[in-house]
């Protein structure tokens, strides 16, 4: 019997050909107060997984056209791992550092671990398979399905499961708008800063680390509550902070070096209802670049990112150049030739921020373990390149850097964390 098989979509396409700049992983990690049903938790992974196919599908890089093979040779037992250890600090490092082959029969690994009367639920999915505004609705999928097993065990999961093209991005824009934007062919990747963290050069002893610090939740709001007087949002904040850090611990960066950063853009924004037809990646880049540098104040560089942004929020069409050019290089050419293209084309951020965004504890909790702890981080960078990811949760604010680095690379890279939430804490307290 032919196997079925799935059309491998534009992002899909992307996060493949980009595969030597990051591990295409994305991570979470659910903390619980008491012992989660591991049967049950069990359950509700397949009934979810079972009806998203790209989740137990391999990637056929057909060098014509790629594609996804769907698996259904999978049972309960491959969903999820159990594992009795209540060291959560060193699993967590262990666990989601890992890397799945996207060949394999499973684009995901969910691992549950149980000690001291708490529960640890890790996951990994590829990137490929979709972005982090879907990784967040996932995991409350998988959630609401544990909670309906508990209630009913004949309870079936609510998944949706319409289509992941990205070119429903323009399904719901206004007619000339959609005309418009389908016309942006202008490159928004390319840049002529080059700017790097300061990594050690020798790679020989570069291993996967996930550098995460927390932000308490009174200091946030604080922050938030100040920036909101002021006119500025908590992700002009956020890039403030990053920028400081920049001035502070790159080299040969003071307050008049131009600088970059680049955040990630969920194109959600466009649609009817800020959700996709299926799990999917959309997302762009939204760069903010301080042409004269930070300035030599917080106060200072808040302001200028509050003034580069401005013509970003301005755009109603913002994030949708050159999404056309990308899907022109896989019409116009056979993937083996449009990979060239892309990698030619498209400069991947040397430097970028994510903030993926606000994990609800009503959407995670279960019935019989309360959430106690939750974040997700980004993929693993490989140098030189490097990213800020941040989730929040109950309030608090965890910042991660997700890098292939060396032990003296992590030291630094916490300090720079550390400093970052250091300066949010100041400006929350009117100290900067």
């Amino acid at each position: 019997m032919k196997k079925k098989t799935i059309k491998a979509e534009m992002w899909d396409k992307v996060q493949y050909i980009f595969k030597n700049y990051y591990d295409g992983m994305m991570h979470c990690a659910f903390e619980y107060k008491g012992r989660v049903d591991e049967a049950v938790m069990r359950k509700a992974i397949k009934q979810v997984v079972d009806k998203i196919d790209v989740l137990h599908s391999s990637f056929v890089a057909n060098p014509v056209n790629p594609y996804w093979t769907v698996n259904y040779d999978y049972t309960d037992a491959d969903v999820l791992t159990v594992i009795e250890d209540d060291d959560f600090v060193s699993q967590i490092q262990k666990i989601l550092t890992r890397r799945i082959d996207c060949r394999g029969k499973l684009q995901f690994e969910f691992t549950l671990l149980h000690g001291n009367n708490r529960s640890l639920l890790c996951f990994l999915i590829n990137h490929m398979c979709f972005d982090g505004r879907d990784f967040i609705s996932f995991g409350k999928t998988i959630c609401e399905t544990y909670n309906g097993l508990k209630a009913d065990p004949d309870y079936k999961a609510k998944v949706k499961t319409g289509s992941r093209s990205a070119k429903q991005v323009y399904r719901d824009l206004p007619p000339e708008l959609a005309k418009k934007a389908k016309l942006l062919y202008k490159n928004v990747s390319r840049t002529n800063i080059k700017l790097k963290f300061p990594f050690e050069p020798d790679k020989d002893t570069d291993k996967s680390h996930i550098m995460k610090v927390e932000l308490e939740a009174e200091a946030l709001e604080k922050a938030k509550k100040r920036g909101k007087l002021s006119g500025y949002t908590v992700n002009d904040i956020y890039l403030a902070a990053f920028f400081r850090a920049i001035v502070r611990y790159f080299k040969g960066v003071d307050g008049k070096t131009p600088t970059e950063i680049t955040s990630m853009l969920d194109l959600r924004r466009y649609l009817n209802g800020n959700d996709t037809e299926g799990f999917t990646n959309l997302t762009s880049y939204m760069p903010c670049k301080l042409t004269e540098g930070a300035g030599e104040s917080f106060a200072e560089t808040l302001e200028r990112v509050k003034a580069a942004l401005k013509p970003h929020k301005e755009n109603n069409l913002l994030g949708l150049a050159g999404l056309p050019l990308m899907a022109f290089a896989f019409q116009a050419f056979p993937f083996a030739i449009s990979q060239l293209a892309v990698k030619i084309g498209y400069t991947n951020p040397l430097v970028g921020m994510s903030n993926i965004g606000i994990i609800k504890s009503e959407n995670i909790d279960l019935v019989d373990a309360p959430a106690i702890n939750a974040f997700m981080t980004g993929t693993v960078k490989y140098k030189p390149y490097m990213q800020v990811a941040c989730t929040t949760f109950k309030g608090v604010a965890t910042f991660t850097i997700s890098e292939r680095c060396s032990d003296k690379d992590l030291v630094l890279m916490k300090e720079f964390l550390e400093y970052m939430t250091g300066l949010i804490r100041d400006y929350g307290e009117e100290k900067i």
